[in-house]
């Protein structure tokens, strides 16, 4: 079973991986990074600029100014290998600059060159606020140029504008997580999990998925803090955590709610799967409990069928119910 990383359960967030245009976030204004590119052009008179992305799949156009002349359009993938400029920058993380690329054998096979006829590049590398390449900011031109120092400060002071975004998308990111992610643990808090059940609930009236809910507590949680101290209080509720998230697909969804209450709303695709996953659980639980060398302490989880048509208050109150019956057992 994939162990499950709650961090990419949080809604609206963005992954270096992914194409940002088939991510839109709100905080990033495309409009905004398109007069920023046709400013680009219009300032380098050039037939063509450029913000690119990169990822494994390959390099995207994000934006691309907007003249006739330009052969590309926003949305353009170009394969990873091949021999174009951007890849050169992504690769080195440098600027870069090329004044008469048809008279460089390095771009012979630069299909830029020789497919679109481009003869000039001035590109500079875009990151991620973590350091990683985003991509390139880039004016292309089908004449040779002999940009000056100037020319190269205005692509800086541009592709500022463009990676202050990207740091205010990890600014809200961050506090995004401190609202939705229980700190000690680091699943869900109560926020998190209740907005991220709704999106799963809703998903599955799509799709005609079945979903279940373990409401989970642990057994005389208060003595072990008596007896034990809090910081092994604090140990027994993280191995819970560990113990869920090594018991639960990807897409399934974990929260801690309350003191020692823990919820895992989770996907049924086949009968007794429920089962299956209390079990995987409970392994998990021992193996977990073993290396940390806890006092032993047992968890009392109780399991409701998920009805999409009811609230998910009423939901955990039925899961809460059947906790509280198996703990009288």
């Amino acid at each position: 079973m994939q162990k499950n990383d709650q961090n990419d359960n949080h809604f609206n967030h963005y992954s270096p991986d992914k194409w940002l245009l088939d991510n839109p976030h709100d905080l990033i204004s495309l409009k905004k990074w398109q007069r920023t590119v046709n400013l680009l052009a219009k300032l380098f008179d050039a037939p063509a600029g450029f913000l690119v992305q990169y990822t494994p799949d390959g390099f995207q156009v994000t934006i691309a100014s907007e003249q006739e002349e330009n052969p590309y359009s926003a949305g353009a993938i170009i394969e990873p290998d091949a021999n174009i400029f951007c890849r050169r920058i992504v690769e080195t993380e440098q600027s870069l600059y090329v004044r008469n690329a048809p008279v460089e054998p390095c771009w012979d096979t630069n299909p830029e060159v020789h497919n679109d006829g481009f003869v000039s590049y001035l590109g500079v590398p875009v990151f991620w606020p973590n350091s990683q390449p985003f991509g390139t900011f880039c004016v292309m031109d089908y004449r040779e140029t002999d940009y000056d120092e100037t020319y190269f400060e205005l692509i800086n002071q541009l592709k500022d504008i463009l990676e202050s975004d990207l740091h205010l998308l990890e600014m809200y990111e961050q506090v995004q997580k401190l609202a939705t992610t229980d700190p000690l643990t680091e699943i869900n808090n109560r926020r998190g999990f209740t907005a991220l059940t709704k999106q799963r609930i809703r998903l599955a009236r799509r799709m005609k998925t079945s979903l279940g809910l373990f409401y989970l507590d642990i057994d005389q949680f208060k003595v072990i803090n008596d007896e034990h101290g809090h910081v092994t209080g604090d140990k027994v509720l993280k191995v819970v955590a560990d113990a869920l998230r090594n018991s639960i697909r990807n897409s399934d969804v974990i929260g801690r709610i309350g003191g020692d209450e823990f919820l895992a709303l989770v996907t049924i695709s086949n009968e007794g799967d429920e089962e299956k996953i209390l079990q995987r659980f409970t392994q998990s639980l021992s193996q977990l409990q073993d290396t940390a060398r806890l006092p032993g302490f047992t968890v009392s989880a109780g399991y409701a069928a998920v009805d999409i048509e009811m609230s998910i208050e009423d939901i955990i109150e039925i899961a809460d119910r059947a906790m509280l019956a198996k703990k009288k057992r």
